[in-house]
């Protein structure tokens, strides 16, 4: 019993956590940004002399403008149990659109993408389910820092799916050899694209891991530590999350760093929450069940659940190589552990910038 944990975990840490005070809300009269007025205070004739020749911190707040793009090649490897599962890249397009009261609009395209390795019996529906959001424009919104804080029209994202299913079920249907496949995945995106906040974290998961970063100051020997609740699975409690940054190292040749980022949950808190939010969806099926064939079959014993979720072991690894100069990350890679009972899941985002 493994819960699909890539669809919440991602965008939940990095949009409600270390929420400062914005600096630029008592910025008002000024036109600039935090970036550009340390670069003024820091070339006053009075700073030059102190300057020392070896940089050890930076700060994540691009300067963000309408009209800037940038490319990435996105990697997604997933391994259960050991053994991959399945491999797929793409290429992701980030274009700041246009400023808002909450920050700026960002639109995210993914195109090409493509199933490199598979299992041939799950094959067809892996590149099915790719191609459902192929080329769709996702609108994001990004605060002052850089920072991912959610989706800037829900209501259009989920038009969006609705007809890009639609199209996908049509195309589906004509090819004898995909045709069973039809409505099962009507059926199982349906669901998706009702629960909104499902939705949104599924879309939210690679725009929020290459953003992961932004918005902070860093030091060497300054970890960044991040202590917030995030909501659980299914959604009917929060959990208890650690996470913290580490500036590994500052190229001296490049305006280059390294961070380091590892984040773990308190244990006890998740597995207690998880076993009651598992064990209601095995009553609610129990149910549908016995209404459905009219036969009542003995339930699963609560036991039973609650000890598969103790077993619970989970970590949350990336590495950012950024750009201090720009503040935009140069390289993300992003690996998350997920094991329950005898089952593991490892999945491993990397996203490397193309050149324009």
């Amino acid at each position: 019993m493994l819960i699909e944990w890539d669809r919440w975990i991602a965008s939940e840490v990095n949009m409600r956590t270390l929420r400062q005070p914005s600096f630029y809300s008592s910025m008002t009269l000024f036109k600039t940004t935090r970036r550009t007025l340390l670069k003024l205070i820091g070339g006053l004739a009075a700073f030059r002399g102190a300057r020392s020749g070896t940089v050890d911190s930076f700060t994540l707040i691009p300067e963000l403008s309408t009209g800037q793009l940038l490319q990435y090649r996105q990697d997604l490897k997933l391994m259960r149990d050991g053994v991959i599962a399945h491999r797929s890249r793409s290429t992701v397009a980030l274009e700041i659109r246009e400023r808002v009261t909450e920050g700026w609009i960002a639109r995210w395209i993914t195109s090409g993408s493509e199933v490199i390795e598979a299992d041939p019996r799950v094959r067809p529906i892996l590149e099915a389910m790719h191609a459902l959001w192929d080329g769709i424009a996702i609108d994001l919104v990004l605060d002052e820092g850089g920072r991912l804080t959610g989706l800037a029209d829900f209501a259009a994202v989920r038009e969006h799916g609705v007809k890009s299913l639609d199209r996908l079920v049509a195309m589906l249907a004509a090819d004898p050899a995909r045709a069973p496949l039809a409505e099962p995945l009507r059926a199982a995106m349906r669901a998706t694209l009702v629960d909104g906040g499902m939705l949104a974290q599924s879309l939210l998961k690679e725009p929020a891991i290459l953003l992961g970063a932004m918005g902070h100051d860093y030091g060497v020997g300054e970890p960044l530590e991040v202590r917030t609740r995030i909501p659980s699975p299914m959604g009917s409690g929060e959990v208890p999350v650690l996470g913290r940054y580490q500036v590994r190292g500052i190229s001296s040749q490049e305006p280059r760093a390294d961070i380091g980022w590892l984040m773990v949950f308190d244990r006890a808190s998740m597995s207690r929450t998880l076993g009651s939010e598992v064990l209601g969806v095995v009553r609610q099926f129990e149910t549908a069940k016995a209404a459905s064939t009219g036969k009542e079959q003995e339930p699963v014993a609560a036991s039973v659940v609650t000890d598969m979720a103790a077993t619970i072991d989970f970590d949350d690894r990336g590495d950012f190589i950024v750009d201090t100069a720009t503040a935009w990350p140069v390289n993300v890679r992003h690996v998350r552990r997920v094991s329950v009972g005898a089952g593991s899941r490892v999945d491993t985002v990397e996203l490397t910038r193309l050149e324009a």
